[in-house]
């Protein structure tokens, strides 16, 4: 079943958004994302955080210590004095930022050395040493050093790419002064976009915090994409750090921070590969991620829990991620002769996990690598719920393979283990599934993928989503399987579970938990107020709890897809956007504008609500095929497309239209533009 398809439910209680207060922000207006003036014609690139060319300065000063003079004068290009062992002025770059920096000095008191410290975090700035990116046994990364004597100009060599920061501080480590009046970052992250902030892809409605996250989102990813000769060297550096580590093929790779680890990790690609495309219609990242993946399978047909350079092994659930993820890339490109490339890899891959099926005809996992935590060996649902996610889109890519007895068997195995599932794990007294058969916890990240990916039938999905809801606190959603902490990736599955469960109360769960957790992580003074975090906790005297923690992670994008695909409402159907549909989900929105680019060009579509009629407009790429799903909005309506009647509110008389109720679904939409409008009768 596609995770796209839409399911009905019954409503749940939403909770709302009373608990996010949103702090004042010290950043400008357009790294804040606040609306565009009026008459713009394009409003939504206010929201925008990409550089518009790759050389960035810092925005403001955090703050200085010691005997610094005229601390802002640096940041019109002017003479900053610092003076005195010890002194040091921190910069604000006013969002996060990567790559290698430049300082200038137009003199210097003699020779002097000077301390460059990188800090995501203004928690961390106090101690003027860098975040930690390496691991191991270092806390921090230590001070980066260069020597000045005169008018002297310094870019960090290679091996010392800042991967992610906001803040740089610049500190005098001897006793004589340096006059400092440039400093700048030479963007790395998106090698092959010519120009950054030129997305594909575009989401715009009537909710500027939404608006801010789709944009963040899509900034976190990019700086997730990297080059793949600039990743994290492994084992770690006996002091500072090295980012000249080889993580993969070609030149652009998906990876799992801009920090660190800058490796290809398979289960953050569930996420990044969806927000890549909805974003920037970047496949070409992804496809370099898992080939680089499948070409480190061992001969058993185990997949690596991580690329190189840190080659580790021992997970099976990262191993079906990969194989999952595989699907994703497909389905969004239609790309054949990569999928022949590899198809050898899959089945050797599904092979491995198919063996580890018990009498009880589940995976029982012996490689407990995961996530956030390491399972416990035996019958995981969340290992169980990827599998038979892989066996179902397998079938298709077998199919896509011409291998038909293949893909029969693939199916077979996927519809036996969904019966042991539901034997298994379901409960049905609390409306989940548990993680283990004799355990009561019920977790958020499985119940969301079998929501998210079709395991779930219609009355489970909307039982899950409702149970889901249960766990949300002030911050956001926790994960029962990680000791209640703040779920990050499994939230990012939730988001699009919600969605996926369809209806409109589940519709308006997937809208308050995306402003709940998200709208904390952005408006946050703790974090970089421009991207999404690998985890964070709460009601405890930490946030992040650890340098290492990554400020800017891909997994944590998710609601970027999810506004694309379903609140937008775009998204293929089939391999490379041929067949595609336009499904909003509205919840509490007025209005939605955004384009999906598939392999056939762009799919720009937009609706708005009004006086409770329905108004979309819809224009669809040369040789593609649409179907839409106009929401009746609780009303008996007449359905019109390009002024002439389509649905009479009782039947349809044109594109062969017809309705469950909830929608009129319109077939058969080819290349044109489409005004669609509802005129609402009355009640049901």
């Amino acid at each position: 079943m596609s995770p796209w398809k839409r399911r009905h439910r019954l409503p749940l209680a939403v909770v709302g958004l009373a608990a996010l207060v949103a702090p004042a922000l010290t950043v400008p207006q357009a790294v804040a994302g606040t609306p565009a003036k009026a008459g713009a014609t394009r409003p939504w690139d206010a929201y925008n955080l990409s550089p518009k060319t790759r050389t960035i300065r810092p925005v403001a000063i955090y703050n200085s210590n010691g005997s610094v003079t005229d601390p802002s004068a640096v940041l019109t290009g002017e003479q900053t004095r610092i003076s005195g062992k010890g002194s040091y002025v921190t910069l604000d770059f006013g969002k996060e930022v990567g790559g290698l920096t430049t300082l200038h000095f137009a003199g210097s008191d003699g020779a002097q050395r000077v301390g460059l410290a990188f800090n995501e975090s203004s928690d961390y700035v106090p101690d003027v040493v860098s975040d930690s990116s390496t691991g191991g046994p270092r806390s921090n990364d230590g001070i980066l050093y260069a020597d000045v004597n005169g008018k002297t100009t310094y870019t960090t060599p290679a091996k010392y790419l800042r991967g992610g920061f906001r803040y740089l501080t610049i500190l005098l480590d001897s006793a004589g002064s340096v006059d400092l009046d440039g400093v700048s970052v030479y963007f790395t992250s998106a090698p092959t976009m010519e120009h950054p902030a030129d997305y594909a892809n575009y989401f715009y409605s009537s909710d500027s915090l939404l608006n801010r996250i789709w944009y963040a989102g899509a900034y976190t990813m990019q700086l997730n994409t990297i080059d793949p000769k600039t990743g994290r060297v492994w084992e770690a550096p006996a002091e500072l750090w090295d980012n000249t580590g080889d993580v993969g093929v070609g030149d652009t790779i998906l990876v799992d921070g801009g920090k660190r680890d800058r490796t290809v990790w398979p289960g953050d690609l569930g996420i990044e590969i969806p927000s890549a495309y909805a974003a920037f219609n970047d496949t070409v990242s992804a496809r370099n991620a898992l080939t680089t993946i499948y070409q480190h399978q061992k001969d058993t047909g185990e997949l690596p829990y991580s690329g190189p350079m840190m080659n580790k092994y021992g997970s099976d659930t990262y191993h079906l991620w990969t194989l999952s993820a595989s699907y994703d890339y497909y389905r969004y490109t239609g790309d054949s002769s990569w999928l022949a490339s590899v198809w050898g890899n899959f089945k050797r891959g599904v092979d491995y996990s198919l063996a580890k099926v018990d009498a009880n005809g589940l995976l029982s996992i012996t490689g407990t690598g995961d996530s956030v935590r390491i399972l416990t060996k035996g019958e995981n649902f969340t290992a169980n719920a990827l599998l038979w996610r892989v066996l179902t889109t397998g079938s298709e890519l077998a199919t896509a393979q011409g291998d038909t007895a293949l893909a029969a068997s693939y199916a077979s195995k996927a519809a036996a283990l969904r019966t042991a599932i539901n034997a298994n794990f379901w409960d049905d007294s609390v409306g989940a599934y548990k993680y283990y058969p004799n355990q009561t916890i019920h977790p958020q990240d499985g119940n969301s993928l079998a929501v998210w990916y079709g395991l779930a039938d219609a009355d489970q999905a909307q039982r899950i989503s409702a149970q889901l809801t249960g766990n949300w606190n002030d911050v956001g959603s926790t994960a029962p399987e990680n000791k209640g902490n703040p779920g990050v990736f499994s939230g990012s599955i939730e988001v699009n579970a919600h969605f996926a469960a369809g209806g409109q109360a589940a519709d308006q769960a997937g809208i308050d938990l995306i402003r709940r957790e998200w709208g904390y992580m952005l408006t946050n003074p703790h974090g970089t107020q421009s991207t999404f975090w690998e985890s964070y906790r709460a009601g405890e005297t930490c946030l992040f709890c650890s340098r290492y923690t990554s400020l800017a992670h891909g997994w944590a994008t998710g609601p970027t897809p999810a506004l694309s695909f379903y609140v937008l409402g775009v998204a293929p159907d089939t391999p490379g956007g041929r067949t595609f549909h336009f499904i909003p989900h509205p919840a509490d929105l007025t209005f939605t504008k955004g384009r999906v680019t598939t392999e056939y060009g762009p799919v720009d579509a937009s609706w708005r609500i009004q006086n409770g009629a329905y108004h979309a407009d819809l224009t669809a790429p040369k040789g593609t095929t649409g179907r839409a799903g106009v929401p009746t909005l609780g009303k008996k309506v007449q359905v019109f497309v390009n002024g002439h009647l389509a649905w009479n509110g009782t039947k349809g008389t044109a594109y062969g239209a017809h309705s469950d109720g909830e929608y009129v679904y319109l077939e058969g939409l080819t290349a044109h533009h489409y005004t669609i409008k509802t005129k609402p009768l009355g009640a049901k």
